[in-house]
């Protein structure tokens, strides 16, 4: 017989469907490989392995799937599913199953009443999850599209925004690589931090016109909460001026911030961002309405109010960016907090990546206001007040009685006096130092978001 299910042709050509099977898995295993000697035994990426598809000249493409990565051969359609042990199983069969779609149940102001992407697959750096209680939000460059697919790449690089039921809005920050095994292999994947046993240590980035390198030794454990450089977590040890001091304390006497504090809420935001690839930033500067802090336009609400560290100091704004989850009632899906310096660093590697130029200072796009949102022209990634507007506290520190703000100001400001002053510049990525016990008046902050 020539013909049917035993048949020589039909024989013949499952053979080659097999043959053509075995040489696409080699492929995905040479490419997969490749990725792994470069980045020394780290994490491998769908980003990684389409750099190396192309120079290998595979027509495949590589992207999220989960936890795992899914491979499609372009000119003959089949899929392939990498776990993460780098297993390689062709989608649809045994292991490489892709979980069904799980869609998002929506009520009548559009909040999202589960925790899902827009169109039900699971959540990756380039699909973003919304988080309960949250519902997605179009802008002039940014749209979630009609549900049924992922936003589009265009729309992930602009910024996709999401809002509160009280209309506070946030800005999700992929990263596609969050977790190095190497401060070397996180200047090539921009990775977040390292996983030192159970805790996370955060990589901080110095940033040129050529790109970011992880900063020497930050995450070193002979930096780890001692009086070296910039690092995070991180507890402050100066008896007078370092978390040790009397203004670290709440109404009751009980301190705000702890070593184990800090370890703990730096841990659990990782872990989030290593399930989700990624976390979301506010688009607006901290502001509070009544008691309830806000990530709002003080231009179209004026009854916002602008946080500064001369009514706060470093610790009650921390205070209040923590309270936002708890106080806008979304504790449940997300848990907030003051922006990590390593996630104001994810969110420069990110724009660099997109073609923003970080440290440069632009007077044109800097605002000049003291209000957050007040320049339509101080937006970045749909982010505003970057260039201006005040500078931002970050979770940072740097020696054992400082931490570190980010971002321009709406004034010019200089360090030092009379002819041996030297000006400010007001770029998205510089960095200052400052103590946390200080009453500044241009200092404020920003609500990060992770979800639970």
């Amino acid at each position: 017989m020539l013909t049917g299910e035993n048949g020589i042709l039909t024989q013949a050509q499952n053979a080659k469907e097999k043959s053509s099977v075995a040489e696409e898995k080699e492929k995905i295993a040479l490419a997969y490989n490749g990725v792994k000697a470069k980045e020394k035994g780290g994490a491998v990426t769908y980003d990684e392995l389409n750099k190396e598809f192309e120079a290998s000249k595979t027509d495949a493409t590589a992207t999220e799937e989960g936890s795992k990565i899914k491979v499609k051969f372009n000119d003959t359609n089949r899929e392939y599913i990498i776990d993460e042990n780098g297993n390689i199983t062709e989608a649809g069969t045994g292991s490489g199953t892709v979980t069904p779609p799980t869609k998002p149940t929506i009520d009548e102001n559009g909040l999202f009443e589960n925790t899902s992407t827009i169109n039900g697959e699971p959540g990756t750096a380039m699909n973003p999850t919304i988080p309960e209680g949250f519902r997605p939000v179009d802008t002039e460059t940014s749209t979630w599209g009609d549900g049924t697919n992922p936003p589009s790449t265009t729309s992930v690089n602009n910024g996709l925004v999401i809002e509160d039921i009280n209309g506070s809005q946030f800005v999700w920050i992929p990263v596609p690589t969050p977790v190095s095994t190497t401060e070397e292999a996180g200047t090539e994947n921009k990775a977040m931090a390292i996983k030192d046993d159970n805790n996370y240590i955060a990589l901080l980035y110095d940033f040129s016109e050529s790109g970011s390198t992880v900063q020497e030794g930050c995450s070193s454990s002979e930096n780890y909460n001692t009086i070296l450089n910039s690092r995070e977590p991180a507890y402050l040890t100066h008896e007078t001026e370092g978390d040790e001091s009397d203004y670290n304390q709440d109404g009751s006497g009980t301190q705000i911030v702890t070593q184990v504090s800090m370890q703990n809420e730096y841990n659990a935001m990782m872990t989030s961002v290593e399930k989700y690839k990624g976390f979301y930033v506010a688009r607006y500067e901290l502001g509070m309405e009544g008691d309830i802090p806000v990530s709002k336009s003080q231009q179209a609400d004026p009854d916002v109010s602008t946080q500064i560290a001369w009514e706060n100091r470093w610790y009650g704004l921390y205070t209040k960016c923590k309270d936002y989850a708890t106080k806008n009632n979304v504790s449940s899906s997300v848990g907030s907090s003051m922006i990590w310096g390593s996630q104001y660093d994810a969110m420069m590697n990110w724009m660099q990546k997109n073609n923003v130029n970080v440290i440069a200072e632009d007077d044109t796009k800097r605002s000049t206001f003291e209000q957050t949102g007040f320049k339509a022209e101080d937006i970045l990634k749909n982010i505003y007040d970057l260039y201006g507007c005040h500078y931002e506290w970050t979770l940072e520190a740097r020696s054992n009685a400082l931490r570190i703000v980010r971002g321009g100001l709406y004034q010019d400001k200089s360090d030092g006096e009379g002819e041996s002053a030297v000006q400010r510049t007001n770029a998205p990525a510089v960095r200052y130092e400052n103590a946390p016990w200080h009453e500044y008046g241009d200092d404020s902050s920003r609500i990060t978001l992770y979800v639970k």
